[in-house]
Parts: structure tokens; sequence; C-alpha cells
């Protein structure tokens, strides 16, 4: 008897055809999209977009997380053109360039090779980039270049090097690549626009990946009906998704906790996986160890109050909070530049922040609704 598949991730296909379309008519060769942890931009890249470019557009894809080797994203980038690497079709000067690698004391990936990472020191290692990178443009195809997690880079001034470096490949061969940086953090993201020594993103476009809607709730609800037989009420799934902010990561975790436990009630799972995951001692630590003028910024941008942080409204507020009769923008920047160097806040434009975590935000707003500090 044959099994039927449950599938479980719900295409953004329409989003894909708008990235590779831009791409297309020259609109842009680099995109920046940005979504908070666990939205979905990883299987996004790998799922849908990525194929399509693959088997649609004729793309050479490549897939770098700099998560995946934190303490050195170059090794990061080594382990996403070894994965490339799989779509070569090599030229006689591509495997000349390979050779010379192995030859050099590192043994590349490519073609199946061992690669010992830990034996060769950085400068080794940012030249087989370079070489891999150079055995990538011999190919002769399009490269669509997906760098995951790409604040990372802002992190560390050790990090410097692979950023220049990427820099030159991406400008010398802007012709042939088109790159999509994504990021999970506002604040790092901007760290690495504004960087003036090595400013990776100073053409790149931002976009959104878009929350899910209702369709998304219907495609959930109909695999967890295949895998279990059960209905769910998709009301009662809307309202589950709002409690856990929509964060589809979260969601699909409810619908595990269903599956295994029994019953339909989305809503009543919902809160125990809340309560099971809270993070409320966290938050409490975090807001406890924050100076007072950095507290009264937080309040200041859960507000929503369209006025910029510097504005003569926001100065009153931090003020009051403070229990001063008024205060200068000097420390309120510079509790913006610590909340930002800490990944509390993040800019979206014209003086105005939001709070990074939707939980943090949350907790703030239930647990400390009253309180002056």
């Amino acid at each position: 008897m044959a099994t039927t598949t449950i599938k479980w991730h719900y295409a953004r296909t329409d989003l894909a055809e708008q990235v590779l379309d831009r791409f297309d008519i020259g609109a842009t060769t680099a995109l920046t999209l940005f979504a908070p942890r666990r939205m979905g931009k990883t299987e996004f890249l790998l799922e849908d977009l990525l194929p399509m470019a693959a088997e649609q557009q004729d793309y050479l894809t490549v897939y770098v997380n700099f998560w995946d080797r934190m303490a050195d994203p170059v090794d990061s980038m080594i382990l996403g053109l070894q994965k490339a690497s799989r779509q070569f079709r090599f030229t006689t000067k591509a495997k000349q360039v390979l050779s010379r690698l192995r030859g050099g004391g590192i043994d590349t990936p490519v073609g199946g090779l061992r690669l010992e990472l830990a034996e060769a020191d950085r400068r080794q290692k940012l030249e087989a980039v370079q070489e891999m990178f150079d055995a990538l443009m011999n190919d002769g195809r399009r490269v669509l270049l997906a760098l995951d997690e790409v604040q990372h880079l802002a992190t560390n001034s050790a990090f410097e090097p692979l950023v220049f470096a990427l820099r030159g490949m991406i400008d010398t061969n802007r012709q042939q690549v088109r790159v999509i940086y994504t990021g999970s953090s506002r604040s790092g993201l901007q760290k690495l626009f504004k960087r003036r020594n090595a400013p990776l993103f100073s053409s790149a476009q931002q976009i959104e990946l878009p929350e899910f809607g209702r369709g998304y709730l219907e495609h959930m609800a109909t695999a967890f009906n295949m895998a279990t037989g059960r209905t769910l009420d998709i009301n009662a799934c809307q309202a589950a998704f709002k409690m856990i902010k929509k964060v589809p990561f979260d969601y699909r975790q409810v619908l595990d906790q269903l599956i295994l436990g029994g019953g339909t009630d989305i809503r009543a799972a919902t809160s125990a996986y809340i309560q099971e995951n809270s993070q409320d001692e966290t938050y409490s630590d975090t807001w406890t160890e924050m100076k007072p003028v950095d507290q009264a910024v937080v309040r200041w941008v859960l507000s929503r109050n369209p006025q910029g942080i510097y504005s003569q409204d926001a100065r009153a507020f931090i003020a009051e909070r403070l229990g001063l009769d008024k205060i200068n923008i000097h420390p309120i920047q510079n509790a913006v530049n610590r909340l930002m160097r800490n990944t509390v806040i993040a800019p979206v434009g014209q003086g105005r922040y939001e709070v990074e975590d939707p939980y943090f935000a949350d907790w703030v707003t239930r647990t400390l609704p009253n309180q002056s500090r």
C-alpha cells in the first residue's frame, strides 16, 4: 500500500518569483531579506527560492549560513561552496584551479576531496574561498549567492577580511552574480550596512519576509488532518497563531504537541506551550540589568508614538520616567546605542525604533504596565 507523503512546508512561491523577477529585469543585483528568528527565512531560501532558481532559470545556487561556524565564518563560506560544487560543470580551467588548491595545502571539498579546515590558517582559507569562487565563475552560469544570518559578520572585527573579500568577489562579478542577504537582527544588519571601511550592502535593496496568513493556517490544518485524522477549527488556529506572535516555528511545535497528545483544542495547547517555554525569568533579568534611561527608551518605543526618539515629546516622556524636569539628547543617544548594541531595539526609520524580540516586548507591556521604571 502506497504511503502518502504529508507536505508540511508551505511554499512562498509568489515571493520567490518576485525576487527572481527583480533580478531578471535588472532592477537590482542584490537584495536584503529581513525577518526575526524562526519566521522561516532559511526554509524560504532552501525550499523555495534556491530550487526555483536552479530548476526554472538554471542558476548555480550557493547557500551559506554564517551561524554554521560562528567562531570563523570563513569556514561557513567554504562549506557553502563545498555543497555548491556538486552543481559545477567542470571546465579545464576549473579543474586546474582545484588542483592548485589541493597542492597548496588545503584539501578542498570539491569533487569529493577531504577538507581540513582546522589545520589551515585564516589567510589560507580566504585564499581557498577566492579560488573556489573563481571556479564557480568558470562554470559560466549565473550564480545566486544566498548569505544567511549575514549580520554575524558585524559582531567581530576579526571577520572584516572576509567582508572585504566578499565585497571584492561580488563587485568584480556583478554581471554574473546575484546576491540575497538575510538577517534576523535589524540592528546587526544596520551595523553592517553602515560600516564605512567595508560597506558590503551599499547597493542592496531591502525587502521583508511577509507574515503568514490564513492560507498558511489552512495548509497546516490540512497536513494535521492527514497526519491524525482530526480536524482543527480554522478560527481557533488563527487565535492560536496570534497568541504565539505569528511565529511559524512555534506554531509547528504546538501542532507537534497536539499530534502526540491528542485532541484538537489548539488554543489550550498553545497556552501550555507558551507556559512551558516561558522566558519570563530571562526577560526579568534583562530588564533589571538595564539602566533606568534604557528602560525609559524601551517604554517610549513600545508606546508606538509616531514621534521620533529625540523629539520633544519623547524627551518629556523619558524625563518624566526618570523623575527629571528635562533631559538632553546625549544620554538618550547613549541609551539607544547600548540597546542597539545588545540587539534590544533596532531602527525602522526617521528616529523610530522597534523592540527586536516580540516576546520581550509583550513581557514588558504585560508585566510592567504601571511601573515608572
